[in-house]
């Protein structure tokens, strides 16, 4: 990861947030829709873009550019250039997505909290028993807390399905101590299994599917903004004060 190009760009993500945020007037829905779906892509959103001609297209698979009747776009990355930093309007366009897949999906009651005494962040992690630097971030869990950072996990066995801990991952969101039961897992000293609690699971897993997570860990902002992989507590703490 270039934490460099990374923190430029949270730095500037609030002030671009209203780049797409006008109607998308002049863009044919239908049309759009139509050239879309020939690659199963159905439209969730469509709003103009900074780029004249072009209109930002929320997808099921991801964020589109498309002109007015779907018959030139891009699927691909839009950044924006400049004295200051190159600013990815792809990335914040997704994480707009992301905030909203969350809050529709009601999950605050099922997430494993680790909270600050002295919280100043609140970060969702998509995590597994079985991924190594899940198990480093959890290790390193204090550092975080004693930061002001606020840890809530989430279920995403990285195999899916076949994966050989789904049912220990359901045993530890059904334990009466699940912050215990995960503390135990991270450690290897947890070997209950049950299936009861895999359709909870399962709902993790989708919304991470959902929101492009395809590892562990997979740090979510309160903005959406999504961070793929580990980060040491100074550098999230970083990132998130400068998010303000």
């Amino acid at each position: 990861m270039n934490f460099k190009r990374l923190l430029a760009g949270v730095m500037l993500s609030s002030a671009m947030l209203s780049f797409g945020a006008n109607a998308a007037e002049g863009a044919d829905k239908a049309a759009i829709a139509d050239v879309l779906a020939q690659y199963r892509l159905n439209i969730e959103s469509i709003e103009t873009s900074p780029v004249e001609g072009l209109f930002e297209v929320v997808t099921n698979g991801g964020v589109v550019y498309a002109n007015k009747d779907g018959s030139y776009f891009i699927y691909g990355q839009l950044f924006h250039t400049t004295e200051q930093a190159s600013i990815n309007l792809t990335e914040i366009a997704q994480a707009k997505r992301n905030k909203k897949l969350f809050d529709a999906a009601d999950v605050e009651k099922e997430l494993i909290v680790y909270p600050a005494k002295d919280e100043k962040h609140v970060v969702n992690v998509f995590t597994d028993t079985t991924c190594g630097y899940c198990m480093k971030l959890h290790r390193e869990m204090q550092e975080y807390n004693d930061l002001g950072i606020t840890v809530r996990y989430l279920a995403f066995p990285r195999s899916g399905e076949r994966s050989p801990n789904m049912e220990q991952m359901s045993a530890i969101w059904c334990a009466d101590d699940k912050a215990g039961a995960m503390n135990a897992a991270k450690a290897g000293n947890f070997d209950e299994e049950t299936a009861v609690c895999t359709p909870l699971v399962r709902r993790h897993m989708a919304l991470g599917s959902a929101m492009g997570v395809t590892g562990t860990p997979a740090i979510m902002l309160q903005d959406g903004t999504m961070l793929s992989g580990y980060l040491p507590a100074p550098r999230l703490a970083e990132v998130l004060n400068q998010k303000g």
